[in-house]
């Protein structure tokens, strides 16, 4: 049989990082398996950038200690291009991300990593879970109540933030307000073109959230309670502590990270499973599954895309040299979609075994919150099939979030039908 010729073009990976595309974007997997086959390392002029697809180059990077986050670390002082300061608009965005563990190097990245490691022990996800299973029941009996659903607005999006509030002690009446200051991170953390205006809100939710926390903070020196932000209080007056700056980025960190990815995976669990009747069908009847379907989910519909490695020495590798100093973006969705690591890689099986996905990354990188997210998503996910059990799509065109980095959908809206019985179901449309 004659191969067919691709249908995309190298033009198509520099447009991917550069805006949101639809036809690139809402429906990756094309996108991907061109990648795989065609272009699984290459390097791209605009933006100046690498980019990897293929599982066992993307998992090599990540766990290689010779790709780095940080530039400085990456070339020798004296071989360091001069860089443009940022604009004054820009500080209070950079004075957040610069003490953001998710871009430092040992040993600041692992200091601060320790820190905070202990709110994610197995010890202390036991504990969250009956909070958690509460606060999904509620949600749900919620949806009941209200008219008109939105799975996104009504579920998904307010469990992840009620948990990680309650993790750090925010008040989860707030909610709206970290709402607003997540998705503006999660616009700036995806890159690419942005309107002129977005600048001035990129600043003005970077100084209101610092606000924010500065206030609680203060608070908690005062009035210590039980919760991570009077612990990391606490650990700013030890040895190797947190500095000022530090404490009021991880906690920034902690509120976006804690929830943008999980509203994504309950989301995202929500809409393959009932695109895959089959599957959800499985899913009820052995409802022991509910960890691999998870795991299936993470890795079909991984919440982040990509993420990025810059490279401290000369690297060989996929038969190409990265030169010391370049970036990478290692693209995590594509590398779950690999055959040569999965087999039917486009194949939706919650019993899938093995399933070494990358969608918490790997390495020292690897995702802090992973068993939080994991298990918010079980808790999730069990919770809307006891309640829901004949939940339904009536309407398969997905509302995806127009987002380079983080897939995940804007809304799913709900209706509610009666059943014979007489009691509520709801139905998605």
């Amino acid at each position: 049989m004659q191969k067919l010729p691709p249908s995309f073009e190298k033009s198509d990976i520099e447009a991917w990082f550069r805006t949101y595309s639809n036809r690139l974007h809402s429906d990756p997997i094309p996108f991907y398996a061109y990648l795989l086959e065609h272009e699984p390392l290459c390097y791209l002029e605009e933006p100046r950038v690498w980019v990897a697809s293929r599982y066992e180059d993307v998992n090599r990077i990540l766990k290689d200690p010779l790709f780095v986050r940080e530039y400085k670390n990456a070339v020798p002082k004296h071989q360091q291009q001069e860089l443009p300061p940022p604009s004054k608009e820009w500080k209070p965005v950079n004075d957040l991300l610069d003490n953001w563990m998710l871009f430092r190097d040992a040993p600041t990245h692992t200091r601060l990593r320790r820190i905070v490691s202990h709110a994610f022990m197995p010890q202390t996800m036991e504990r969250l879970k009956p909070k958690i299973r509460t606060i999904a029941g509620y949600l749900a009996d919620r949806m009941v109540e209200d008219r008109q659903h939105d799975l996104i607005a009504s579920f998904a999006f307010p469990l992840p933030v009620i948990v990680i509030a309650e993790l750090l002690g925010v008040p989860p009446e707030d909610r709206e307000l970290f709402k607003n200051w997540s998705h503006t991170f999660a616009r700036v953390l995806e890159g690419g073109d942005q309107p002129a205006e977005f600048a001035q809100q990129a600043k003005r939710a970077a100084e209101d959230i610092s606000d924010y926390f500065r206030c609680l903070i203060a608070e908690r020196k005062s009035t210590p309670r039980e919760d991570l932000i009077s612990e990391l209080v606490t650990a700013q007056v030890q040895a190797d502590a947190l500095t000022e700056q530090e404490l009021i980025a991880t906690c920034v960190l902690m509120l976006v990270a804690g929830h943008e990815t999980t509203v994504n995976l309950i989301g995202n669990s929500v809409f393959v499973l009932l695109n895959h009747p089959e599957q959800l069908a499985r899913l009820i009847e052995c409802p022991e599954l509910i960890t691999s379907a998870v795991e299936e989910v993470l890795r079909f519909e991984s919440p982040v895309r990509s993420t990025t490695r810059i490279a401290s020495v000369d690297y060989e590798i996929g038969g190409q040299t990265i030169r010391q100093g370049q970036t990478v973006s290692v693209m995590l969705g594509a590398a779950n979609r690999d055959p040569a690591q999965f087999e039917q890689p486009n194949l939706f099986d919650i019993g899938r075994l093995p399933n070494r996905h990358l969608a918490f990354a790997s390495g020292s990188h690897f995702c802090l919150g992973a068993p939080l997210a994991r298990m918010e998503g079980e808790i999730a996910l069990a919770v809307l099939l006891e309640r829901f059990p004949q939940l339904r799509l009536a309407d398969n065109k997905p509302n995806w979030r127009p987002n380079i980095l983080f897939r995940g959908l804007e809304s799913m809206s709900l209706k509610k039908s009666r059943q014979s019985d007489g009691s509520d179901t709801i139905q998605l449309f």
